[in-house]
């Protein structure tokens, strides 16, 4: 009631507003009258509606202020406002009908006469209100300054892109001119959508941006495909052409409204999605260790475990800045040590590290500590097998000791079908872990992905480098593809992924397409604003380890869980069989063991353990009943 009140103050509507809105309403009055009856019967009536008018304007002017008509700016006005207008005039009929049942002589005024003067009534209004808006906007026009830092295209005419337009157009700052729409629907070409043509589709785009004098080509499309917005980075840059991504069109500020493209929109994977109860149960109130918490992955772990407030939260890391600078960004300003425990342990060391379990006794482990660069594990088989595969052990089975309830090891699409050294320490994790969750009956399981984009010691920095530099941006093959994911959308993956798990599970994360690393590099030297002739691309051939393509499946037949990113193997593979996995601990004990004594054959034997050979089994079942 105190809302609807507030209405009627002084200060809320104009005077000059209702004066001008009053005569309209005297005009619809007298000519919806003559519409109904004409001129002859019109007389008939003019003394009951000269009687009434007044009533009548009295009437429809309190309701548009009830119904908050007077608060919206006529310059402004919209499709919003046009809808209470025309619910505020339809809500005074029923109010003026009743009045003539109690004025003499009124009630022979045709029942009709009231709905068309509703609808003259809500035209005369919009119609003033709406020629307001069209002379201020041509005001605006006239008083811009000289259109002097460029011209805009929008790409995309559907919602966004009219939006956009819109809010360009009415912004008495704006210093570009909008050219016009790129749209690929058919129904659109050769039209008009606010007021500016739709210049042609994306196969005219380069005819479009080398003729038109474009310097800015916003994509107002809230998922545009990757292959779209790699394609769009290096045609504009090969003219010349600022590519920008809409942002949020509902902004008052121009600058918020278009932003420019950022690496990450060349992956452009939407969010996932994950169901946040799920995950809160698994890891509110418990004591959560994550391994390898400095590195790239770890931290962003132990960033999104945070905010699902653990009784307390082990940062394990043998990097002492690494640590330091984790520990620094989620300890509480109380400097309580108590929740958030920084520890530097190195996982190969299995007396520090049971100290840590005896200590904290931790309910949920993150194992994300891993020696993952491809080329240096393969010059250096023996600290990679000790660092991945015993440190893995080391944690599995303090584990199993102490009773921890969920282990989650971080894999990679290396580990498939694995011809390097690295992608073999992995595959032997996921085999340890699989026998580990089958052994205690409890959610031991690993998760596999592919790159993640700004990862420590990843591919891009690696390019970003090299063309800060001056180039040449190395790659080692043109046809060379990997999958990518953004960090955070992978790791929110991973902490879902183990709310699914089972005992022994290998999940995987579905990540798109793979994406060829040449296109990637072409889209960067563009991004960071170089040309690639200037750069240069040069191609130093595949080195040892390395595939052409990574694979995240081993059969193709992985089953699916409740959420659609991420798929299971159940059991962590359906060919290895549990006789196989009960000898798999004195394989990897005599791995160990050559790995300690650096022995010639250890690469030979890590291969044979990773790639086992079974008997052709029947096809695996493609959904999780």
């Amino acid at each position: 009631m105190l809302r609807i009140w507030k209405r009627f103050s002084p200060s809320r509507f104009s005077l000059i507003h209702i004066g001008i809105d009053a005569i309209l309403m005297v005009a619809s009055l007298y000519g919806s009258l003559w519409l109904r009856l004409g001129e002859e019967l019109w007389y008939q009536h003019e003394t009951a509606i000269n009687s009434l008018a007044l009533f009548f304007i009295f009437i429809r002017v309190i309701t548009l202020i009830g119904f908050g008509v007077y608060q919206s700016l006529w310059r402004y006005i919209s499709t919003h406002d046009a809808s209470r207008l025309a619910t505020a005039i339809s809500a005074s009929v029923p109010l003026m009908i009743s009045l003539t049942f109690l004025w003499p002589n009124a009630g022979s005024l045709p029942r009709s006469f009231f709905i068309i003067d509703a609808f003259v009534c809500t035209a005369f209004l919009m119609g003033i209100r709406l020629l307001r808006r069209r002379l201020f906007e041509r005001q605006m026009r006239h008083q811009m300054r000289p259109v002097t830092l460029g011209k805009i295209i929008i790409y995309g005419a559907g919602n966004n892109g009219r939006l956009l337009a819109q809010r360009l157009l009415s912004d008495p700052g704006r210093d570009r001119e909008l050219l016009g729409f790129i749209d690929d629907a058919p129904a659109l070409r050769d039209r008009f959508v606010q007021s500016l043509p739709v210049l042609g589709q994306r196969k005219d785009l380069e005819s479009l941006l080398e003729r038109s004098g474009c310097t800015d080509l916003v994509v107002a499309i809230t998922h545009p495909p990757a292959a779209l917005m790699r394609e769009l980075v290096v045609t504009g840059r090969k003219h010349n052409v600022r590519i920008q991504r809409i942002a949020h069109v509902d902004s008052g500020n121009q600058q918020a409204l278009y932003r420019q493209v950022e690496l990450k929109d060349l992956l452009n994977r939407p969010a996932s999605e994950i169901d946040l109860p799920s995950v809160q149960s698994i890891l509110s109130e418990r004591t959560v260790l994550v391994t390898g918490a400095g590195g790239s992955i770890g931290a962003e772990l132990s960033r999104q475990i945070a905010r699902f407030s653990p009784a307390k939260l082990l940062l394990l890391d043998h990097s002492e800045f690494n640590l330091y600078e984790i520990d620094r960004e989620l300890r509480p300003s109380t400097q309580n040590l108590e929740r958030v425990v920084p520890l530097m342990v190195d996982i190969k060391d299995r007396q520090s590290l049971q100290h840590v379990f005896a200590t904290h006794r931790p309910q949920v482990v993150f194992h994300a500590a891993a020696y993952k660069h491809v080329h240096l594990v393969e010059a250096n088989v023996a600290p990679a097998v000790l660092n991945n595969v015993e440190g893995t052990l080391n944690l599995l089975e303090l584990c199993e000791s102490y009773q921890v309830q969920r282990f989650v090891m971080i894999s990679t699409d290396k580990a498939v079908n694995p011809v390097g050294a690295m992608g073999a320490t992995k595959r032997v994790c996921e085999l340890l872990t699989s026998q580990m969750g089958q052994r205690t009956s409890r959610p031991y399981s690993s998760v596999r992905f592919g790159n993640v984009l700004g990862s420590s010691g990843s591919l891009i920095p690696l390019l970003k480098k090299q063309i800060e530099d001056g180039g040449p941006v190395t790659l080692t093959h043109p046809d060379m593809t990997r999958y990518f994911m953004l960090i955070p959308e992978a790791v929110s993956l991973v902490l879902m992924s183990a709310t699914l798990s089972q005992p022994g599970d290998v999940n995987v994360l579905k990540m798109g397409e793979p994406i060829r690393i040449l296109d990637l590099a072409k889209s960067l030297i563009a991004l960071m604003a170089r040309n690639e002739e200037e750069i240069g691309i040069a191609f130093t051939g595949i080195r040892p380890g390395e595939k052409m393509f990574e694979e995240l499946y081993l059969t193709g037949a992985e089953l699916t869980t409740r959420h659609p990113d991420i798929l299971t193997v159940p059991c962590g593979d359906w060919r290895t069989n549990l006789d196989w996995l009960g000898t798999l601990s004195a394989k990897v004990d005599s791995l160990i063991h050559l790995a300690h004594n650096n022995d010639p054959s250890l690469k030979r034997a890590l291969q044979a353990l990773a790639n086992p050979t079974f008997p052709t089994l029947p096809t695996q079942p493609e959904t999780l009943v």
